[in-house]
């Protein structure tokens, strides 16, 4: 078996992987980046393709993007009940993305900083010795041969299979996904023979009989080139392409399909850590995904620029341990984790709402578009839940404004307790038995059963 050493071995080159490479390659360390794809196929991946502006601008402190892997300037999202009588406009400036283009812009770039791309590589596990990870065991596609890479730090970015942190039995970065913390999905994009209208806002639509659990969209690329698709929650075991093919696909005359494909999303809190000796995780499989509607190409652009801060001060210092990672866990949970966990606390009670509800809540505009964005974008606090109490005086479904005003209330002190994560791994255990407990009790006031 061939082995080659380095100082960080990536595994899987999606947004978070080619990024971190790129950063840590430019910061003068030896990384190889290992991809299951090759040639053509490098860079393709299924996603709903939508990138806020605040993300790329943050990206452009490190790296300028090619404005070409932009396809569509986007202006917000129209936000569309059930019944489709009432569309929330909802402003917040961002892009389409060529993925496909975007996904080798970021390869290049990786590889002309000066990482080693080892195409048509696919990471199979971790090599563990003494403890710690000190390696990536990776099968050549084409010979069907087993490779080792060494390295001091392991990057896993495999996707939401998190490849090398799953079989890290016993380890806390191992948290297994259940089925209630997955999205399933399936989009199409497809040319269509009418133009479609406002092209310049994605189109969310909440219906739980098409997307149970979650939504379906439009996300255009131009007027007639459009990303259509939806997501299903994971724990009703429905096939989300049979429901496109029945509710969604014979809404549009489809001239031409350009590109299919599907697959599961974690959304869900964060995970209890991030880190193991000699390994951190990034993107998916860090499960760093916005849980209410399922973007993670910001938050793969979040956790590589956060993680490769770490992997470089664990270099100066020549510890490359859980100890010395673990404060890439403490800024993770500081920049995004909190909201992420205020989110799920919103995705939860929105997965026990039905129609009726939605068209309900949304006509009535209990939340108007502005709070709308404030949620899906950045969290909550508590100035909402006063509006609660009082509408509730005067609204005809005091239950659906009361499971509104609670999940409202639990986001806020979900979120203070992700903020007070643990500055080392001796607390995570106390710390984390007040996260069950917290969740525990919102899930009961809700109509859920304790976490599984």
């Amino acid at each position: 078996m061939s082995s080659e050493n380095f100082d960080v071995v990536v595994a899987g080159a999606g947004t978070a992987g080619s990024y971190i490479s790129y950063l840590l390659a430019k910061a003068g360390f030896k990384v190889a980046l290992l991809e299951s794809k090759s040639g053509n196929e490098l860079g393709v991946k299924t996603c709903g393709d939508g990138l806020g502006l605040h993300h790329v601008e943050r990206m452009s402190r490190h790296l300028t993007p090619n404005p070409r892997v932009f396809q569509n300037k986007i202006e917000g999202v129209e936000l569309i009940s059930p019944d489709e009588r009432t569309r929330l406009l909802i402003r917040g400036e961002g892009y389409v993305l060529d993925r496909f283009g975007w996904g080798k812009w970021l390869i290049e770039e990786a590889v002309r900083a000066g990482a080693t791309l080892f195409e048509g590589h696919t990471a199979t596990a971790p090599i563990v010795e003494n403890g710690s990870v000190v390696g990536v065991k990776a099968v050549e596609r084409r010979t069907g041969s087993t490779k080792e890479f060494r390295a001091r730090v392991v990057v896993d970015s495999t996707g939401s299979a998190a490849v090398l942190r799953t079989k890290l039995s016993g380890w806390l970065i191992s948290e297994p996904l259940h089925p209630e913390d997955v999205s399933h999905a399936y989009r199409e994009i497809v040319y269509t023979e009418d133009e479609h209208e406002r092209p310049q806002y994605i189109k969310i639509y909440l219906d739980m009989v098409v997307a149970p659990g979650g939504y379906w969209w439009i996300f255009p690329r131009s007027s007639t080139m459009l990303n259509v698709g939806l997501g299903i929650w994971g724990v009703l075991k429905l096939n989300p392409r049979a429901h496109y093919e029945k509710y969604i696909l014979p809404r549009f005359k489809v001239r031409e399909k350009y590109h299919i494909g599907g697959g599961f999303i974690p959304t869900r809190r964060p995970l209890k850590s991030l880190v193991g000796n000699g390994i951190v995780a990034l993107g998916d499989a860090a499960a760093a995904v916005n849980p209410i509607h399922g973007g993670g190409i910001g938050q793969a652009l979040l956790t590589a620029e956060l993680a490769s801060r770490t992997i470089e001060k664990a270099f100066a210092r020549g510890d490359f341990s859980e100890d010395s990672l673990w404060e890439y866990n403490v800024a993770y949970m500081r920049e995004w984790g909190y909201r992420q966990a205020q989110l799920d606390v919103l995705r939860l009670m929105l997965q026990t709402l039905d129609n009726d509800d939605l068209n309900f809540g949304l006509s009535r505009k209990i939340l108007n578009e502005d709070e709308i964005y404030h949620l899906a974008a950045k969290g909550t606090d508590l100035s909402l839940l006063d509006k609660f109490k009082i509408m509730m005086q005067f609204i005809g479904r005091p239950g659906l404004l009361k499971k509104l005003s609670t999940s409202v209330q639990y986001a806020k002190e979900i979120g203070d307790l992700y903020l007070r994560y643990p500055q080392s791994k001796a607390d995570i255990e106390r710390w984390y038995a007040e996260v069950v407990a917290k969740y525990n009790e919102y899930r009961e006031k809700i109509g859920l059963g304790p976490l599984p």
